[in-house]
């Protein structure tokens, strides 16, 4: 026996049913081309800024406060440290051109590639900023700053 209510048929007169919105949402995006195309921005944006940061460690003692940053495969020449009030920033300019020739096949080929990226970090009030030392070694490079001296106050009777 048929239920009136499952017969899916529209009647003479009547509108048919109205598709649902987030399904032809679903479809638009997961359809092959967009499908492609989003996966395509993913991996541009994913590339892009993967690499843009270095990674920053600060490490405190008694007597200074040290920023190592390790920086594997950068020459010392394309580091460069500046101050600012109460803010150190670290930048690396990297770039790279790469030239291929093949005299039999009378191929050339070069291609350049330039990534520049930093990273500022806070200093506190109690270094002294103006005294800075940094060194670089071995893709690791330290910024030393030493701390100002405290004053113990004499408490009077």
């Amino acid at each position: 026996m048929k239920d009136k209510n499952s017969d899916l048929t529209p009647k003479k007169g009547s509108r048919p049913p109205k598709p649902d919105i987030l399904q032809s949402i679903d479809s638009f995006f997961s359809s092959s081309p967009i499908k492609g195309l989003l996966r395509q921005m993913d991996d541009f944006f994913g590339q892009s800024f993967a690499n843009a940061t270095f990674p920053i460690e600060t490490i405190e003692s008694e007597q200074e406060f040290i920023i190592h940053c390790k920086l594997a495969g950068v020459k010392k020449e394309q580091i460069t440290i500046e101050n600012f009030d109460r803010y150190i920033t670290i930048s690396v300019d990297h770039q790279e051109i790469l030239e291929t020739s093949d005299e039999g096949t009378h191929l050339y080929s070069k291609s350049y590639s330039a990534n520049r990226s930093s990273r500022s970090v806070p200093i506190p009030s109690y270094v002294k900023i103006n005294a800075l030392q940094a060194n670089y070694r071995d893709g690791l490079l330290q910024v030393r700053f030493p701390k100002k001296s405290k004053r113990q106050i004499r408490i009077e009777d």
